[in-house]
């Protein structure tokens, strides 16, 4: 009986903490509370527009990419329904891209997002948390790990419910000091 109660307590346990950190088996390495806290503004959006633009890094030009999104919804921190950022790299992704070396999202005009948005630096310049960890597509009422090329899935990623992505960011807002 000792042992059983043991398996049956341990079993529980596990549940509890799957629950309660809800790591998002995505493909990603950081679970939802991690990317929720590490993001200045979270909000689901369209991608309407990429355009290479050149940002001064100390005197020096760096190859970005300002996005412009439509944004449909903020899950955290708030902004206007048309929210432009920039990113290192730009959308040609050559060999010596930094955006491409650094593994970050190339978003295309068209496709629908959950975004992650780190705080913007001094310089201007933001770009997905975890690492580009924290960016779904959206297809429908469901939600993705993208790949960096910002069109297909992280391959090995499974789709979720939107609806459960959003719960677990609002939840991880309201239990967050």
């Amino acid at each position: 009986m000792r042992v059983r109660g043991s398996r049956i307590a341990r079993g529980v346990l596990r549940l509890f903490l799957l629950l309660a950190l809800l790591p998002l088996s995505l493909g990603a390495s950081f679970s939802t509370a991690e990317l929720t806290r590490s993001a200045a503004r979270i909000f689901r959006g369209r991608c309407v527009e990429a355009r290479p633009v050149t940002v001064d890094f100390n005197g020096r030009p760096l190859a970005a990419t300002a996005y412009t999104f439509e944004v449909g919804e903020y899950l955290k921190g708030d902004g206007p329904g048309t929210l432009t950022f920039r990113q290192t790299g730009t959308p040609e992704r050559g060999v010596s891209d930094l955006g491409r070396i650094a593994g970050l999202t190339v978003f295309a005009p068209g496709v629908e997002y959950v975004v992650f948005l780190r705080p913007v630096s001094r310089i201007g310049l933001t770009s997905a948390a975890g690492r580009g960890s924290g960016v779904f597509l959206v297809t429908g009422g469901t939600v993705r790990a993208s790949d960096p090329d910002g069109r297909t899935p992280m391959p090995g990623t499974e789709s979720i419910p939107y609806d459960a992505l959003r719960r677990a960011v609002l939840r991880v807002l309201r239990e967050t000091p």
